[in-house]
């Protein structure tokens, strides 16, 4: 099974796939989010998009600081 595409706000509303949180972005969320909550929340694989919403509602997310812009993995990795 792939990554789910959700809209991004970021990437010009259009759909992209959305991973999970790996740690250091995981951190960083707990910061911005309920700790309940961090589990709910992936980030955009659009190559420099540094998105991170709900799986369950694109309006509720922010972005991660310019050092991650780099961390992102392409699209059907």
């Amino acid at each position: 099974m792939g990554l789910p595409k959700r809209r991004c706000p970021n990437c010009g509303d259009t759909e992209q796939h959305f991973r999970r949180l790996h740690d250091a972005e995981r951190i960083y969320a707990l910061g911005r989010v309920r700790g309940a909550e961090v589990d709910k929340y992936r980030r955009c694989t659009r190559q420099g998009c540094v998105r991170v919403q709900s799986y369950f509602n694109w309006r509720a997310g922010f972005d991660l600081p310019e050092e991650f812009r780099t961390s992102a993995e392409p699209a059907g990795s």
